[in-house]
């Protein structure tokens, strides 16, 4: 893994290298050819109107054809004032006709006429032309047309930088500029090359911190963290990871809780349907043994035995609902209703099993119309199951008192009954909000008691239980009340 990391960091060394060395080539090049563009552009501006002097003072055509012996004069006296020019007369074709320089040093005799036209109609910007004596690179110029009897018969054209001018700027260029240029190039180079490899070798230490890390989250190490600080470049990586490592430490610690919780659960199940199965069998082979037993005797083993199997099948209904509920697609099935409507209903199908125990069973507000949202099969489970529960535990001549009420936008169920209460364990159980819990039910709690809780919270209706003034349990539910959409305005 660390040569893999060296060698990373090698190719972005070399790379920054040849981007560094090519970009400042490139800026050499550019630098130099603009700075002679400027140069040549500033001289030919500067000398615009040499040639068009050179043309009146000259006059170099007469009616006998070109005056020598002025132009020669005048042609002279130019190159002396100004050494790095050169003077030719052209006439209108291009083709050179006179020069004060040796007929040698003539390499081409002809100037193409339409760049010093265009020169003559544009004098700002940087044109170049032919040099006679050196036609295989372009000059700067000035150019004047001269005219005789009111027609033009030729230019005065005129070369800015002279051969002799070139090679000695060239000269001076290579021995000055260009040996400074160079040594400052190399300069920059050497330091490119020496902070790259610094901030490279400090790229590649945080790097291999990373990969040693990375390696021990690999080996199961859920408690290592990146200590890299805000402005460090690898920050936006080694926050995303502490984050992502924070998260599954937790959920594998929700996960470990969950499975005690799982197996906690898994034995109170075992222990509920285990209980009335116990019964049923003693039963069923005390009949088998007594053959003595009265008719009577026998049908009351026989309805004991079919209690306890009609317990277990609801044992087994419930737990079946309440895993459909732990699933993850499982969402109620809503609709508005009035919850007053089953509460009623519910309390008058266990009016028989309370008047067998002499239970009072009241109810204050019981006729309230409010809509709630929700499932009307689950609720009417939760109201069942929790009724149920109380008289199961609800002593004989007891009561059981159920009120309803408003707070705010929701309706509030309160159960209340006396007899035996209910146990710490149990309404810490009842009161507490994680959805882990559900798995940590104690063995007092049934199944019907979690399917409660389990489907309260899926409408996320609050559910909380209480001892109140030390002799009565109190269960209060609070529904959100059912709000009828606004009425559209035609």
């Amino acid at each position: 893994m660390k040569t893999r990391s060296t060698g990373i960091f090698s190719r972005i060394g070399i790379f920054v290298f040849l981007v560094i060395t090519a970009l400042g080539v490139l800026f050499v090049l550019v630098t130099y050819n603009a700075t002679s563009d400027y140069y040549q552009a500033s001289t030919q501006l500067l000398n615009k109107d040499i040639a068009e002097h050179i043309a009146k003072l000259s006059e170099p055509y007469s009616k006998n054809g070109i005056d020598h012996k002025k132009a020669d004069s005048v042609f002279n006296s130019t190159m002396i004032i100004s050494p790095n020019t050169e003077v030719y007369f052209l006439d209108t074709m291009g083709n050179v006709k006179y020069y004060y320089a040796p007929d040698s040093l003539i390499k081409e005799r002809k100037v193409p006429v339409d760049k010093i036209e265009t020169y003559l109609s544009d004098h700002k910007h940087l044109i170049k032309n032919t040099d006679p004596r050196d036609p295989g690179t372009l000059k700067i110029f000035s150019a004047a047309p001269v005219t005789f009897g009111g027609q033009k018969i030729g230019y005065i054209y005129v070369i800015l930088a002279s051969m002799e001018y070139r090679s000695v700027a060239e000269f001076v260029f290579k021995s000055q500029v260009g040996g400074w240029a160079t040594k400052v190039f190399f300069i920059i180079i050497l330091a490119t090359v020496v902070f790259s490899l610094l901030y490279t070798s400090r790229l590649q230490k945080r790097f291999n911190h990373v990969i040693h890390v990375l390696d021990q989250f690999k080996e199961g190490n859920l408690n290592v963290r990146f200590n890299i600080k805000e402005r460090d470049e690898f920050f936006p990586i080694a926050d995303a990871f502490n984050k992502m490592v924070t998260m599954l430490d937790n959920n594998f610690t929700r996960l470990k809780l969950l499975e005690g919780g799982r197996k906690n659960f898994l034995a109170n199940i075992s222990h509920d349907l285990r209980t009335p199965l116990a019964v049923a069998r003693g039963y069923t082979e005390t009949l088998m043994m007594e053959t003595t037993a009265s008719r009577k005797e026998q049908e009351g083993h026989l309805d004991m035995i079919q209690g306890k199997i009609m317990q277990v099948e609801k044992l087994v209904l419930q737990l079946f609902e309440l895993s459909k509920m732990e699933s993850v697609n499982f969402t109620p099935q809503k609709e508005p209703f009035i919850f007053s409507e089953i509460l009623q209903e519910i309390i008058r199908g266990a009016e028989l099993q309370a008047k067998a125990k002499n239970i009072l069973i009241s109810c204050e507000n019981c006729e309230d119309s409010t809509l709630i949202d929700a499932d009307i099969n689950m609720m009417e489970r939760v109201v069942q199951n929790l009724l149920e529960n109380a008289l199961k535990y609800t002593k004989e001549n007891g009561y059981i008192k159920i009120t309803l009420s408003h707070n705010a936008n929701h309706l509030v169920l309160r159960l209340e009954n006396s007899g035996n209460l209910l146990s710490s364990t149990l309404l810490n159980w009842v009161n507490s909000d994680a959805a882990e819990d559900m798995l940590k039910r104690p063995k007092e709690a049934g199944l019907g008691l979690a399917l409660v809780k389990r489907i309260l919270q899926l409408h996320q209706f609050g559910f909380e239980a209480s001892i109140l003034n030390g002799t009565d349990n109190c269960f209060i539910i609070s529904m959100n009340s059912y709000k009828f959409p606004p009425e559209k305005v035609l």
